[in-house]
């Protein structure tokens, strides 16, 4: 049972007339929470869209994560 928005969406398929972009923020928590926030002021990407960071390694950094999808840019003729 998908429970969520962010469920919802990793749920449809990608389709190969799609684009992806992978956004990867790695640093200090705060920052990460900031910057996120500050896409999301910007409306570029949602908050609830990006994984939760994790922490990574023994470096006190975390990583957080964005598939970006939409579809592809088409020519446009003049």
């Amino acid at each position: 049972m998908i429970t969520s928005k962010t469920e919802l969406l990793r749920s449809i398929p990608v389709l190969s007339s799609q684009e992806t972009l992978k956004h990867i923020l790695i640093g200090d928590y705060g920052a990460i929470i900031a910057t996120q926030k500050l896409l999301a002021t910007l409306n570029y990407a949602d908050k609830t869209f990006w994984t939760q960071p994790q922490l990574i390694g023994a470096t006190g950094e975390y990583i957080s994560v964005l598939i970006k999808r939409s579809a592809p840019n088409q020519d446009i003729e003049s």
